[in-house]
């Protein structure tokens, strides 16, 4: 890291609350050992480039520490910093000079700040358990972590490069850090038992792992109808329809979106019989089911090749994973089940009146 020499001098104000910012941010152990360069900066209103030349004369005077997986200080979304003994006794001395904290107009912002960036850590280390629970053998790449926290890729590869080589929570298998690009990542046996020991992130897994985040796909109401009609006498056995129709659901709440599009494709190839069609296909074609459902069949019919390539699609050197936009049919499987329905009560009513 390339930082020019300077003379030591007296700080400047913006030095010395950069140093203060840095100090009340470790000094609690609330933000473990460092902070990151950019919530510095974005607490006490600076400058990309005050931020950068303040911790280069920092850095320059032994007042700091600079960590940074790209070698680059200029790179201040990678940068993380923390607070050196020689700053630190900086920083009790222009206390004692001034009888009080001349930056403690700065506390606030900067426990928000080193708070935020705390559970930011934590979601980061739930994301990957979340995937890979207990299993030290599975791995999650970063741009999956991105999808799942909605954390920016600089703050993701900021974070699990701590999580890596600050803490030991998780591994990965490059020999020159994380590349975020190319590399997985999995939980390490003590990243595993500081899950299930810190009652703030293992409370986070429960929710994220246990409560189902979406509405059912196929509503309660209509699956109700189904079990109940389909309960009567018919030509047709039910048990496997119904089967499919609840492990889509568990599936869809559950964000599992590759069973979620397939079990919707399995639904579809399904029910054919029922309307006295050999193929789904048949049933968008020839069923007399009136203009609107026509309609509605041709978009869900237009959706089974999202399943295809699910299903059928090999390996490649680069992927994208499914998300609720591109498998959320729900509307159109409904009108689908609603006329099922209809047919199966009018069946009913035929059945009873010979």
């Amino acid at each position: 890291m390339n930082v020019d020499s300077q003379d030591t001098e007296q700080l400047n104000q913006k030095h010395l609350e950069v140093l203060h910012c840095i100090c009340k941010a470790t000094e609690r152990n609330i933000s473990e050992e460092n902070i990151s360069l950019r919530d510095i900066a974005k607490s006490l209103n600076l400058s990309e480039s005050e931020i950068i030349s303040i911790s280069k004369y920092l850095y320059a005077q032994d007042l700091i520490k600079i960590y940074n997986p790209l070698f680059d200080l200029d790179e201040i979304d990678y940068c993380r910093v923390s607070i050196t003994p020689k700053g630190r006794a900086e920083v009790k001395n222009q206390v004692t000079q001034n009888d009080l904290d001349p930056t403690e107009h700065l506390f606030d912002s900067t426990m928000n700040l080193v708070e935020e960036q705390r559970k930011k850590r934590f979601k980061v280390l739930c994301c990957i358990y979340k995937s890979t629970g207990a299993n030290t053998e599975k791995h999650i790449n970063l741009s999956d972590i991105t999808k799942d926290t909605h954390l920016s890729e600089s703050e993701v590869l900021s974070i699990a490069t701590y999580l890596l080589e600050e803490k030991g929570f998780i591994a990965c298998d490059s020999l020159f850090g994380l590349d975020y690009n190319v590399g997985p990542v999995w939980i390490t046996p003590k990243g595993i038992s500081e899950i299930e020991s810190t009652k703030e992130p293992k409370n986070q897994v429960t929710q994220t792992s246990n409560v189902p985040p979406n509405h059912p796909f196929i509503n309660e109401s209509r699956l109700q109808e189904l079990k109940d009609i389909s309960s009567k006498q018919s030509k047709f056995d039910f048990s496997k329809f119904i089967r499919l129709c609840e492990e889509l659901n568990s599936s869809y709440s559950n964000e599992n979106y590759y069973a979620t599009a397939m079990l919707t494709r399995a639904i579809m190839d399904h029910v054919p019989p029922i309307f006295n069609c050999g193929t789904f296909d048949n049933v968008v074609g020839n069923y007399s089911g009136g203009r609107s459902f026509k309609g509605a069949m041709e978009k869900l019919n237009s959706q089974k090749h999202i399943s295809h390539g699910f299903l059928h699609q090999q390996i490649r050197r680069t992927e994208f994973l499914p998300n609720i936009t591109q498998v959320n049919n729900s509307p159109l499987l409904d009108w689908l089940l609603g006329e099922i329905v209809r047919i199966l009560k009018e069946e009913s009513v035929k059945q009873r009146n010979t």
